[in-house]
């Protein structure tokens, strides 16, 4: 009789039957597996480590292969638990596109109301490569397989798949992909590049977004349809993606010129390929003989023009001379071919021919729409409307030949270093950063305006200037040679002042994206300054309030359609003031920029750079859009996808499905209600003024102001190993920097670390300070009650006080010394927790923390027995490194370390 790994029971925790059958087929193949590859010693010593019987394993590489047993074993159970949200959604209808369309004509929304709502829509998800995803890409395929494998035993549908005959086969694929995941290293053996970022990043367009985007646009249109019939709907580009991956700059020296030009390319190559692919497959569906039906006579014209200009075989032409639409999509698949070969001569940097390829994705479109066309007028309506053709279409429309348009990305300090080594060269000044902001706003102005160069074309500065200059002709060629919209967007790290948004102009002009004539501005670029710390979220309004009245800049804005897109940045402002203030923050940035902007006349666009925790702004982004400011949302929203965000939400294309109808309907529904929204009572406001104040003291009293508590920090957290891990291209610290100082790190590692020690402290420190502090219980009651806003800020942080565990936390704190400052700090971080749970219980009426999610509460302390392990071992491993040999720390004990970190993202299911 097999053995399970721990003989779980997960239904005794209140999880789900489905879910706890999953569960308990998956512990029972890993002891299946783990005996026949280790043998049942490995098994016993798990167990009573579960059970608090065991001492650790002195032997580093005995501590990697426990650790690496809990680690598979909770990439297992977040396989089934992604499995159970695809069964979940399967009859769940609500927050559903369908839903948002009903209640826009329960509303009472007319045809062309809606369609004008529509029109006003912008839904730009953005992939960055921000390094919190720990597992490697093969690691994520094998967990593929095995969700896949769960799937096959009870046929699960067309969701994810549905053999007609599975018998046996999938218990065999199950612990055939189990025996895999385990032979496989789930460490790098060096940190990524830069290009495999790309890759990771492309793995997730091909395997999920290119199908699920034209689907979601599939149900836009039959919900229209269905509420609105008497109207033939065509429906605008509501959703496009944009990424980071190879134009994010900021403190990543890796992130060279050549890179985001390689970048570029493999997004084209990739996009291309893909419709290479859909092309092969649409020609089985586009087998009409014109024996039997007609084609239209546009189409038939212009496919005898492209069997001229396109050179198929004798063969080809003779064997499908009665299949005309086979024949248009194989010259259809011989011009994308031919680009493919553009470029690879654009790879070294060799010019491409014009040859028989397509100039532009909209030839490619209208190819696509004629055969559809001609589909319709010749009793094909079903082909046309129900084939791969009308995804292929869509994916035309959304993707283009860019796939997904490329952010550049890089912070305010290296811009005006390239200004000051200009403005030097040109004999303007040689003082230029000793300059107030008041003076260098107005030497840029002057500049901007200027139409004639700065220097020459053969001047030669320093090498990191070089690097600056050199990203902008790159964008230069880009919009040239391949789209001018493969990149358009420049964002500015750390904006402080109007001066870093005219610097880049200036760098710009230089390239030549922005030309002076006839008095006018001409910009090719839109200019995003980011708004990071507190200090700077306060300010943001007034900046830019000034920079519209700025004569130079609102030529800039005027040639950009009079729309500015402003990003929030959600991690260092919580690491900077604590999670209760920096929300407020941002909330009063948003609510005061559209302020600003409705004055001036401008159309504001928010970038949201929500990371993965919620102490990085993450939790569910529809209820995030939802409880925005009123009045603030225009219809237009950029969101940040992160890390192990993106494989959570892209892994499987029903939850990507799900994941993305959910912001959908969310846009809809907070587009209607903006449009005459009236703003929280002022009471509201005043309360959290009052409560900010208060977290934002306590908090930077304990983090901050504390001398001692970096010296806490280090000891009772990995930050010193999370280090080591290989898995990003750029440093956990900034650059010129060291393990010295919160200042100096970065904000995913800071939530990392606090995660890993289950302090989870960035999610909540500060809260019960300020809910203590604040008489009128009454009126939180109804501030929870009644403002979207409080009450996503108190759910997100009952989430992150559930996932906190203080015992654990408490084994961390032992460690540090003197034993006397882990005391303290311990103690002064308990207190707020006891204070912040006390108070959230006394608002809103709850017996326990997440009474209303028993689900995911459930999940948190099934789990809990079993990260404890993965904690005392990673413990261990700290207490020994000190005394280990540097060749000792480059070894087994290295990667032992490494492994508990890797096995406790997979357990809290984040990193940073």
């Amino acid at each position: 009789m097999p053995t399970p790994f721990l003989g779980l029971d997960p239904a005794s925790h209140g999880l789900t039957a489905d879910l706890s059958r999953d569960i308990q087929e998956l512990d029972l193949a890993m002891g299946e597996v783990l005996e026949s590859q280790e043998g049942a010693d490995l098994i016993e010593c798990a167990r009573k480590m579960v059970r608090g019987e065991a001492g650790l394993p002195a032997d580093p590489g005995q501590i990697r292969r426990v650790a690496r047993a809990f680690t598979v074993l909770f990439q297992l159970i977040n396989a089934a638990e992604q499995k159970e949200i695809v069964r979940v959604n399967r009859v769940r209808r609500n927050e559903s596109i369908g839903e948002a369309i009903a209640t826009l004509k329960r509303h009472g929304r007319t045809a062309d109301e809606v369609q004008a709502l529509l029109e006003r829509l912008w839904i730009c998800p953005t992939l960055t490569a921000h390094p919190t995803e720990a597992r490697r890409r093969v690691v994520l395929d094998k967990i593929l397989e095995i969700t896949m494998a769960l799937a096959d035993e009870e046929t699960a549908g067309p969701d994810l798949r549905s053999p007609l005959d599975n018998e046996g086969r999938a218990e065999s694929a199950l612990r055939l992909a189990l025996t895999e995941l385990w032979q496989t290293d789930e460490m790098r053996q060096s940190s990524l590049t830069v290009r495999e970022e790309v890759r990771n990043a492309l793995y997730f367009f091909e395997r999920t977004i290119l199908d699920v985007v034209p689907w979601l646009y599939e149900d836009l249109e039959r919900a229209l349809c269905e509420h609105y019939p008497d109207r033939a709907w065509s429906v605008p580009r509501v959703i496009s993606y944009r990424s980071w991956v190879g134009g994010d700059r900021d403190g990543n020296p890796k992130v060279t010129p050549d890179v985001t030009w390689q970048t570029l390319l493999d997004h084209r190559e990739s996009v291309i390929t893909s419709y290479i692919e859909a092309l092969a497959r649409l020609r089985w569906d586009l087998t009409n003989s014109v024996k039997l039906v007609p084609v239209s006579d546009a189409f038939e014209l212009t496919l005898q023009e492209d069997l001229q200009a396109v050179p198929l075989t004798e063969i080809e032409r003779t064997r499908y001379s009665q299949e005309h639409y086979v024949l248009k999509v194989r010259v259809m698949s011989e011009r994308l071919r031919a680009m493919l070969g553009e470029i690879e001569a654009l790879r070294r940097n060799q010019p491409a021919e014009e040859g028989i390829g397509y100039r532009n994705a909209g030839q490619f479109k209208a190819d696509l729409e004629q055969i559809q066309e001609s589909l319709r007028q010749n009793r094909g309506a079903s082909l046309a409307e129900h084939s791969e053709l009308k995804y292929l279409i869509r994916r035309a429309d959304v993707f283009g030949f860019s796939l997904a348009t490329l952010d550049i990305r890089q912070h305010s300090d290296e811009h005006e270093k390239a200004i000051r080594a200009l403005f030097a060269a040109a004999g303007i000044t040689d003082r230029y950063s000793e300059l107030s902001e008041a003076e260098k706003v107005e030497l840029l102005s002057r500049e901007l305006v200027n139409p004639r160069p700065l220097v020459s074309p053969d001047f030669e500065p320093e090498d990191r200037v070089r690097d600056i200059l050199e990203v902008f002709r790159v964008i230069r060629r880009a919009k040239r040679e391949l789209s001018p919209n493969a990149i358009e967007c420049y964002i500015i790290s750390m904006t402080h002042g109007a001066s870093d948004l005219l610097e880049v102009l200036i760098l710009a002009k230089e390239a030549g994206l922005t030309r002076i004539r006839d008095g006018r501005i001409e910009s090719d670029l839109d200019i995003v300054p980011l708004f990071e710390t507190i200090d700077d979220l306060r300010g943001s309004a007034g900046l830019m309030a000034g920079l519209y009245r700025q004569e130079a800049y609102r030529k800039h804005l005027e040639s950009r359609g009079l729309r500015q897109e402003i990003m929030l940045g959600y991690s260092d402002s919580s690491k900077d003031g604590g999670y209760l203030a920096a929300n407020w923050s941002l909330y009063k940035a948003q609510r005061e920029l559209a302020r600003a902007a409705k004055e001036a006349g401008i159309e504001l666009r928010l970038f949201h750079g929500r990371g993965g925790t919620v102490g990085r702004g993450g939790g569910r982004a529809n209820r995030a859009i939802l409880s925005q400011p009123p009045g603030s949302f225009s219809g237009q929203i950029r969101f940040t996808e992160q890390g192990e965000v993106i494989s959570f939400r892209y892994g499987l294309r029903p939850i990507a499905h799900r994941h993305l109808e959910q912001i959908v309907n969310a846009v809809i529904v907070a587009a209607e209600e903006s449009e005459g929204a009236s703003p929280e009572p002022a009471e509201f406001d005043e309360a959290m003024e009052a409560m900010a104040a208060v977290s934002r003291s306590a908090y930077r009293k304990a983090v901050h102001e504390d001398p001692e508590f970096w010296n806490f920090y280090s000891q009772a957290t990995p930050i010193e190993y999370i280090s080591l891990l290989t898995i990003a291209s750029r440093p956990v610290f900034r650059p010129g920097k060291a393990l010295q100082g919160i200042d100096q790190l970065r904000a995913i590692p800071w939530n990392f670390a606090w995660v890993q020690s289950r302090h989870v402290l960035v999610g909540w420190y500060g809260i019960g300070a300020a809910l203590g502090a604040f008489e009128d219980k009454e009126l939180l009651k109804r501030m929870l009650h009644e403002w979207p806003f409080f009450k996503t800020v108190v759910d997100n942080a009952q989430l992150e006080l559930t996932r906190a565990h203080i015992p654990t936390s408490r084994l961390y704190a032992a460690r540090v010394e003197p034993a006397s400052l882990g005391q303290r700090v311990q103690k002064t971080i308990e207190a707020d927790y006891d204070e912040t749970v006390s108070q959230i219980l006394g608002i809103s009426g709850q017996a326990r923390l997440l009474e209303g999610s028993k689900t995911v509460r459930s999940t948190v302390e099934f789990r809990n027995p079993m990260v404890l392990p993965l904690n005392r071992l990673q413990l261990s491993l700290m207490d020994r490194w000190g005394s280990l040999t540097e060749e000792e720390q480059a070894g087994p004990w290295r990667e032992a370390i490494l492994q508990t970190i890797a096995g406790l993202a997979a357990a809290m299911q984040s990193t940073g």
